[in-house]
């Protein structure tokens, strides 16, 4: 099948950008990787600057991949649909697909792991997603070297064209997160961040339909009975954009989703062994909760001390 094309949607912030860039370029298949980057248009005028800025810098990048094209959306289009929009282009001509926002930084095997594990899993009927992030603080002793969740993360992902299409954008029913015990139970735990994410754009009347595409993807897993598969002994990506800008503007204090990377390779055994008991899944939920609502308390701690 070939490498698999990576799709890179931004907005307006350029110093996060440069460092995905630049990380992205040191990996080993980067040369022989087609860059796809999607630029969506300022939603306001105050932002009009820093995003023809990040244009500019786009224009610059001109060698460390096999191919470089840019799109440049005239009208303000958001997230979910810059998404949406992006892997549709993308599948106009490729059978799958790699995924990264402006903050996500990778390590040099990042494209290796998603190559593979594309290719490993594409006519599996029980995954419709890859992604690269792992809470390996929780999952490090895990019996398999990927685990299955209904969860989702867009920190670094992938999908194929025959499982995407299909895909309802017009709809989705968040009451899910918190009603369905099934979900909390199996991968729920993993999904505390779109929690975070609906509460907030909730109370600051943000648009989820506009914005938060990942809710919709995973709404559309767990309506499916469809899995993801996530690294478990190692992550291969780094979320650098909880520093207070972006979207959501939450500002982590602890860096817990930043201390991820190392250079270390390892071998990853993909597996089609999709049993996991409640009580492991338990506990692995009790480990990312601890990690992850510990950031969440930094947060609000430091913000408050700051008053």
């Amino acid at each position: 099948m070939g490498l698999a094309p990576v799709g890179l949607v931004v907005y307006n912030r350029k110093a996060h950008t440069e460092k995905v860039i630049e990380a992205l370029k040191k990996n080993t298949l980067a040369a022989d990787t087609e860059l796809y980057i999607f630029s969506d248009a300022p939603s306001k005028k105050e932002d009009e600057d820093s995003v023809y800025e990040l244009r500019e810098y786009l224009k610059t990048i001109k060698d460390g991949f096999k191919n470089v094209y840019i799109y440049e959306a005239e009208t303000n289009l958001g997230i979910k649909d810059s998404t949406v929009k992006a892997v549709n282009t993308i599948f106009e001509k490729h059978e799958f697909f790699i995924g990264l926002e402006d903050d996500i930084e990778t390590n040099k095997y990042f494209l290796e792991y998603m190559n593979e594990a594309l290719n490993f899993y594409k006519d599996d009927e029980d995954v419709i997603t890859i992604t690269a992030f792992a809470h390996k603080n929780a999952t490090k002793n895990y019996k398999n070297d990927v685990i299955f969740t209904y969860a989702f993360h867009s920190w670094g992902w992938g999908t194929w064209r025959h499982k995407w299409y299909d895909i309802k954008w017009d709809h989705c029913d968040t009451s899910w997160y918190n009603k369905s015990l099934k979900h909390r139970i199996i991968g729920g735990v993993f999904s505390w961040f779109h929690l975070l994410a609906i509460k907030k754009a909730v109370k600051n009347n943000h648009d989820i339909q506009k914005n938060l595409w990942d809710i919709y993807y995973s709404f559309a897993m767990y309506e499916r009975k469809k899995l993801c598969v996530w690294p478990s002994r190692k992550s291969f990506t780094n979320n650098i954009g909880f520093d207070g800008t972006g979207y959501h503007k939450f500002d982590f204090k602890n860096k817990y989703f930043e201390n991820n990377l190392d250079d270390e390779k390892i071998n990853i055994t993909f597996s089609k062994d999709k049993s996991m008991n409640f009580f492991t899944y338990l506990i692995i939920g009790i480990k990312v909760g601890l990690f992850s609502w510990t950031a969440s308390f930094m947060t609000m701690f430091f913000n408050k001390s700051k008053k």
